[in-house]
């Protein structure tokens, strides 16, 4: 009913999501994060556990839960992002890294120095930061607004340097969409 009123008022039907989706969205990309810092100490722990046996990492059951974790990890994520703001839910991705380094501490036997525990809190103080100061997202809903966006000094100045740096680069793209 709000986007058929949102329709009507003329804004296209664009809304932005209510508390309770952001809450969802961002519980499941903090979910997504962690499943997916887990994965590839799975993965390892898989390979050598196989190895210990003499086998293929192929018939361990650890590995293919890493597997399967690192895909039910991504799918989480996307539909984070469908949920939320792109702003959002990237840092959050960062999260795996401290997850995965103190569950590679423990299931794996590795030692964490003090460096690499500074820096998994650095990682959880930069997501943080970063959710809490995100800028508010701006929907391009008609083809001024894109022409205006594009046309932005900071965009064209990019594309500018791009060129001169790389002068085949356009000419690459055209070729690969051909």
């Amino acid at each position: 009913m709000r986007m058929a009123a949102g329709a009507a008022a003329g804004d296209g039907g664009v809304q932005n999501p209510g508390p309770a989706a952001v809450s969802l969205g961002l519980s499941v990309a903090v979910v997504s994060s962690l499943v997916n810092g887990s994965t590839f100490v799975l993965q390892k722990k898989g390979i050598v556990r196989a190895r210990g046996r003499g086998t293929s990492y192929l018939t361990d059951i650890v590995w293919w839960c890493g597997t399967i974790a690192m895909a039910l990890g991504q799918i989480g994520n996307f539909l984070a992002y469908t949920a939320v703001p792109t702003v959002l839910v990237t840092p959050l991705g960062a999260l795996g890294v401290p997850f995965g380094s103190i569950l590679a501490s423990y299931l794996l036997k590795e030692k964490l120095n003090i460096l690499g525990k500074l820096g998994c809190l650095l990682s959880c103080a930069g997501s943080v930061v970063l959710i809490i100061h995100s800028p508010k997202s701006e929907n391009v809903t008609t083809q001024a607004e894109l022409e205006e966006k594009l046309t932005n000094p900071g965009i064209l100045g990019f594309g500018l340097g791009m060129v001169r740096r790389r002068p085949w680069w356009p000419w690459l793209m055209i070729s690969v969409w051909r």
